[in-house]
């Protein structure tokens, strides 16, 4: 009897062991995913004098973290998306025009914390980085150089990974990345509109991966 019960007790603790936590190990994960745009405010690029959005498109990306205890992990983000850029702030019933395109280059660092130690783990991350916007853009039939600039940016998400060994989990994202566009106008003063929606762009992502514990 004592041995069924040790048997038991061994079975419903295997799933614990499947899970992460385990400190000094690297988690490295390529990733797929799906950025939803957001709108550049008329006059935040020189010679545009509307607003200008860049469109929901596909990513892809690659995460390493390090993890130093159970709960706490360091991350580095690199993705990439092209997107396309579009008239107005996205009209309900569309009719939009294609301008160009936005490649966005995104390199971030990341505090990431989990949440137990079972096959399926939650966990909260965020930190900071750079995003690089490579705009190319064609507007009443000739080209319009812009220049490529690189950016701070901020995010912070949300997501789980669920463990199928030791070595393997499937794992999903979702991040908020905010960037700074630096565009307010120089001479506003206390009583003006400042157009502080010049100041952010804001992208939401949602990704899915494969992390590989070594």
């Amino acid at each position: 009897m004592r041995r069924v019960l040790i048997a038991v007790c061994c079975v419903l603790a295997a799933p614990l062991a499947f899970g992460q936590g385990t400190p000094n190990t690297i988690e490295l994960t390529p990733t797929v995913g799906y950025w939803f745009g957001d709108t550049i405010s008329q006059g935040a690029v020189n010679n545009i004098n509307f607003d200008m959005t860049i469109d929901d498109a596909a990513s892809y990306g690659l995460r390493v973290a390090y993890r130093f205890n159970p709960m706490w992990a360091v991350e580095g983000y690199l993705a990439k998306e092209r997107a396309d850029l579009v008239t107005g702030r996205g009209e309900f019933f569309g009719g939009q025009n294609r301008l160009g395109r936005m490649d966005m280059t995104t390199a971030e660092v990341n505090a990431e914390v989990s949440f137990g130690h079972s096959r399926f783990v939650p966990f909260l991350a965020g930190g900071v980085g750079a995003m690089r916007l490579d705009p190319s853009l064609t507007v009443e039939g000739g080209n319009t150089s812009l220049t490529a600039d690189t950016k701070f940016v901020g995010d912070f998400g949300a997501g789980f990974k669920l463990f199928f060994s030791p070595k393997l989990a499937l794992r999903f994202d979702w991040r908020g990345h905010s960037v700074n566009i630096n565009t307010q106008s120089g001479d506003c003063d206390w009583w003006s509109d400042c157009h502080n929606d010049r100041n952010w762009l804001t992208f939401s992502e949602l990704a899915l991966g494969l992390t590989f514990v070594f």
